[in-house]
C-alpha cells in the first residue's frame, strides 16, 4: 500500500511539474494597440505559444519609457524597442535622463524599420540637401526618437536642425498629417504606415506624395550613423508604399527583442532559436516582418546581449556581433 501511495504521489508530482512547464507565462511589453510594435509583439507571442508552449501575454503601454524600466526591475520578461530607445535606456539619457537601465539584455535583431523622406509630388525637393530653409516638424514631445531620426536624415544631406524652419508637432505621424495639410514642406515617416496612405490621398491635387532617396555615399552614411546606428535600405514600388514610383533609398534602423538579466537563459535560448526558424510565420502575422533576416540576428549595439541568446548565436556562427 505504501508503495502504491508513494507511486501515486510521485505521479502527481510529475503531472504537477508537467502542468507548470506547460503553463509557463511570460509578459511582453509593447507600444499601444494599433502601433507597429504592438502588432510585432503579438506575432512574437504567437510563435512562442505555438512553437515553445509558452503563454506570452502582450502588455501594451504608453511607450518604451514606461515598460523598459519595468523590464530593468524584472517586473516584465520581454519587450521591443528600436536602437535609439535601447541605447538611451541603458545609458540613462534622453527620455531616460538620469535613470539608466543596466539590466536590459538584447535577445535578437528582429527587423529594420525604414524611414523615408516624403514631400508632395510637385515639390522641388530632389535630394536631402534640398531641405535647407524648408518647414519640417519639430519638438516631437510625444516621440523622442523622432528628433534623432530627423536630425540623422538632415545630416545625410549635410544639414542640421538650424537649417530648417521647425513647426511644432507631437510626433512623426502628426508631421505627415501636417504635410497633407500644407503646414510643412517635408516629413520623415515609415513608407508603409497608414498615415502615408491617407496623406497620399489627401495630396491628390498635387499629384500625391513622393519619396526622395537619401544619399548613399560613404560620407553621407557616416554623418547619419553618428546620430543613430542606421544604414541605407532600398525599397521597391508596391501598393504598400504609396508615392514610391521608383526604387528609393531610405534610412533604416533596427528593432530589437529584449529581455532582462533575470530572464532565464533556457527561455531566451529557445526564443532565439524559434525566431530564427519562424520568419514566414512572423511575416504572415505582420507584413513588416518579411524584412526579418534570420542570417542577421545580431549586430553591434551599446547594450549587453543575453547569455542565452549568445549561446545560440555561437552555435549558428553569428557571434560575435558585427556592424
Amino acid at each position: 500500500m505504501k508503495a502504491i501511495v508513494a507511486g501515486l504521489t510521485g505521479l502527481m508530482g510529475l503531472v504537477a511539474l508537467t502542468g507548470a512547464a506547460a503553463a509557463q507565462v511570460v509578459t511582453i511589453g509593447s507600444n499601444p494597440q494599433g502601433a507597429l510594435l504592438y502588432n510585432v509583439a503579438v506575432a512574437v507571442a504567437k510563435v512562442m505559444d505555438e512553437k515553445m508552449a509558452v503563454q506570452a501575454r502582450v502588455q501594451p503601454m504608453a511607450g518604451t519609457s514606461t515598460y523598459l524600466p519595468l523590464m530593468n526591475r524584472a517586473e516584465m520578461d520581454l519587450g521591443l524597442a528600436n536602437v535609439d530607445e535601447l541605447q538611451t535606456a541603458v545609458a540613462g539619457t534622453a527620455a531616460f535622463e538620469g535613470k539608466p537601465n543596466p539590466n536590459l539584455r538584447v535577445v535578437a535583431t528582429l527587423f529594420p524599420l525604414p524611414l523615408g523622406l516624403a514631400v508632395p509630388a510637385d515639390s522641388t525637393v530632389r535630394r536631402t540637401a534640398d531641405l535647407k530653409g524648408l518647414r519640417m516638424g519639430g519638438g516631437y514631445p510625444g516621440q523622442t526618437t523622432a528628433r534623432v531620426v530627423q536630425e540623422a536624415m538632415l545630416a545625410n544631406g549635410g544639414l542640421g536642425s538650424a537649417d530648417i524652419r521647425p513647426v511644432p508637432m507631437v510626433n512623426l505621424f502628426a508631421a505627415i498629417e501636417g504635410l497633407a495639410q500644407g503646414k510643412v514642406d517635408a516629413a520623415v515617416i515609415s513608407p508603409s504606415s497608414a498615415q502615408v496612405h491617407k496623406a497620399h490621398t489627401d495630396l491628390a491635387g498635387r499629384g500625391g506624395l513622393r519619396f526622395v532617396s537619401i544619399e548613399t555615399d560613404a560620407a553621407a552614411v557616416e554623418r547619419m550613423r553618428k546620430l543613430i546606428p542606421s544604414r541605407p535600405m532600398q525599397l521597391q514600388p508596391s501598393p504598400q508604399h504609396p508615392g514610391m514610383a521608383a526604387p528609393t533609398w531610405t534610412m533604416a534602423y533596427s528593432m530589437f527583442v529584449l529581455a532582462n538579466n533575470q530572464t532565464a537563459d533556457d527561455l531566451v535560448y529557445r526564443l532565439a532559436a524559434t525566431l530564427h526558424k519562424s520568419r514566414d510565420d512572423l511575416a504572415r502575422t505582420v507584413p513588416a516582418l518579411a524584412a526579418f533576416d534570420p542570417a542577421r540576428m545580431t549586430e553591434r549595439v551599446a547594450a549587453t546581449w543575453h547569455p542565452g541568446a549568445a549561446r545560440f548565436y555561437r552555435e549558428i556562427g553569428q557571434w560575435p556581433p558585427r556592424d
